[in-house]
C-alpha cells in the first residue's frame, strides 16, 4: 500500500531491506511458537516452582536473572512473548499470589521486564536493536563481531541487572 501511495520503485525498496535480519526473526518466532505449542511453558513453570520451592522472593530473583541470561542469547522480544504464559502460571501459585496480593501488579511481571531488557545488552543477538545496529554498521563498512560486543555488553548487562534487581526489590518491599 505504501509503495502505491509513495510511488517508490519496488526494486529499490526491496534492495534496501535487510533480508538477513527479517529471515533471522522469522525463524526465531517459528522456533518459539513451536516450543510454546509443545508444552514447554508448563514444564518450565513446574521446574521453576520446584527450584524455588514456591518462595515468592526466590522466584522473583530467578525470573530476573533467568530472563537476563536467556535474553543475552535469545532475542528478548520472542523470549518475553514466550515467558508471558509462564509468568501468568507462576502468579497463580498460592504462595506467590498471597505474598504479592497487596500490589496492583505482580512483581514477577516487573522482574521479567527488567531481566529481559537489560539481558538483551549482553550479546549482539540479545536484542532487536543490537541486530539492527550491527546490520547497519556492517552495511557501512564497520562490522561488529559477536566477541567484540560480548566483551563490552556482557559485563555491562551483569552490572545493570544487579543494580536493577536491588532497586526493584527495594521498591517492592516499600510497597508491600
Amino acid at each position: 500500500m505504501l509503495l502505491a501511495i509513495t510511488r517508490a520503485s519496488p526494486e529499490r525498496v526491496f534492495r534496501e531491506i535487510d533480508w538477513a535480519t527479517l529471515i533471522f526473526f522469522t525463524g526465531l518466532f517459528i522456533i518459539v511458537g513451536t516450543a510454546e505449542h509443545a508444552g514447554m511453558i508448563e514444564l518450565l513453570s513446574s521446574a521453576a516452582l520446584g527450584l524455588t520451592g514456591g518462595d515468592p522472593w526466590l522466584t522473583f530473583i530467578m525470573i530476573i536473572w533467568l530472563s537476563a541470561i536467556a535474553s543475552a542469547f535469545i532475542d528478548n522480544i520472542p523470549f518475553t512473548a514466550t515467558m508471558i504464559p509462564l509468568i501468568h502460571t507462576l502468579n497463580g501459585s498460592p504462595e506467590i499470589a498471597e505474598a504479592f496480593s497487596n500490589l496492583q501488579f505482580s512483581p514477577l511481571w516487573w522482574a521479567l521486564s527488567l531481566g529481559a531488557n537489560f539481558g538483551g545488552n549482553g550479546t549482539l543477538i540479545g536484542s532487536s536493536a543490537g541486530i539492527v545496529a550491527a546490520g547497519i554498521s556492517e552495511k557501512h563498512g564497520h562490522p561488529i563481531s559477536f566477541n567484540r560486543w560480548i566483551r563490552v555488553g556482557f559485563p555491562f548487562m551483569i552490572m545493570t541487572t544487579a543494580i536493577g534487581t536491588v532497586v526493584l526489590a527495594i521498591d517492592i518491599i516499600l510497597r508491600v
